[in-house]
């Protein structure tokens, strides 16, 4: 199966791409407390444009902290609440090991793209 990728308007620090009717949203670097101002803005203009899923892509992503876990908590009930999923994918071992401490792995974690665009939700 293959996805058409369409490139939207970048930011600095957030890539963003569309795959089908999905966005993916592509930190390119930690999600801090100082980074995390930017997620949540490009996540409320992608909840404003009336954008379907969202499939958060974190390989560039090497540490999460309290500030970022916790935006993404708000971004998964945002879009269950909307019937849409946030769909994370790309965890280092680091992260990982992060929502499985804080009991996130129950979020919806798939190791690639493919998996997350193949997973019903």
């Amino acid at each position: 199966m293959k996805s058409k990728v369409e490139s939207m308007t970048p930011s600095s620090a957030i890539s963003l791409a569309k795959v089908g009717t999905r966005t993916v949203l592509a930190p390119k670097e930690s999600l801090t407390y100082e980074s995390c101002e930017e997620l949540a803005t490009t996540f409320d203009e992608c909840l404003n444009d009336q954008r379907a899923d969202i499939i958060l892509d974190c390989k560039d992503v090497t540490f999460m902290d309290s500030e970022a876990l916790e935006l993404l908590v708000r971004m998964h009930e945002e879009l269950r609440n909307r019937g849409n999923v946030l769909k994370i994918i790309g965890l280092n071992d680091v992260c990982r090991d992060i929502f499985v401490a804080t009991r996130l792995i129950h979020l919806h974690v798939y190791e690639d793209i493919h998996e997350a665009i193949r997973s019903e939700r």
